[in-house]
């Protein structure tokens, strides 16, 4: 009979230790209120403060267009920067001359399969698969050796200022999720990887004789910059944080 008694009393207290756990895991989940809205967007304003950050920093903005039927949206963003306002010193001192263009185009699809957020993850509110496409036009402005040819340069090496242009295509595919901080204000988070091709034009000097002097940008990127006079392939990461606003 005493048996019984211990039995029956740890059963209940195992009852109530599971229900109190179950009620703290559940709680939150189904307590937070989700934004309120009053139409669906079909519109997003954005805008790429942390575009700003790396050495082919531009101003980037633009918008996406997100249907009222599907799962897919389109967006277009154009960036534009200087090396004036570059935020390495120096870049902005030795490189004040550079000019970066990029053309951004972007297919999003929004997926709603993870309970309990199915209900959130709906176009344009939710998590997102995409594919990039950027185009970029870097017009430079390097100090470079000329007429040494080797990494460890004499003394009596000669600098000059060298002119050339960048080009790059590249493809990036990317994870994000849009974050609710009131109805007219999102933030867009988003990580990828991807390939690209690059062409580095220079027409005035003969690219054997020059000698690019390593540059290192600290926090900002690991930039190493291309040899004018090449074409090659490289890979692609990007990141952010992206300010939207939607109508």
């Amino acid at each position: 009979m005493k048996t019984f008694f211990k039995i029956l009393a740890f059963n209940l207290l195992f009852i109530n230790a599971m229900a109190q756990l179950y009620n703290i895991e559940t709680k939150p989940l189904f307590n937070k209120k989700p934004v309120q809205f009053t139409h669906v967007p079909f519109l997003l304003l954005r805008f790429n403060p942390t575009s700003m950050l790396g050495y082919n920093n531009t101003i980037q903005y633009g918008a996406e267009l997100a249907p009222p039927f599907g799962k897919f949206s389109f967006s277009f963003d154009y960036g534009k920067g200087k090396g004036s306002q570059n935020l390495n010193k120096y870049v902005k001192k030795n490189q004040a001359e550079n000019i970066n263009t990029e053309y951004r185009g972007e297919i999003k699809m929004y997926f709603s399969d993870w309970f309990p957020f199915a209900g959130l993850d709906k176009k344009p509110f939710g998590r997102y698969y995409a594919v990039e496409y950027v185009q970029g036009k870097y017009d430079r402005t390097v100090e470079m050796a000329t007429g040494i040819g080797g990494v460890q340069l004499p003394s009596y090496a000669k600098f000059d200022l060298v002119p050339y242009t960048e080009k790059t295509q590249t493809i990036n595919f990317k994870f994000g999720k849009h974050i609710h901080l009131h109805k007219h204000l999102f933030l867009d988070a988003y990580a990828g990887l991807g390939m690209g091709k690059y062409t580095s034009i220079e027409e005035a000097t003969d690219p054997d004789e020059l000698e690019i002097v390593p540059l290192h940008f600290g926090f900002l990127s690991n930039k190493t910059l291309r040899q004018p006079g090449t074409k090659g392939l490289f890979f692609s990461k990007t990141a952010g944080i992206r300010i939207v606003v939607p109508l």
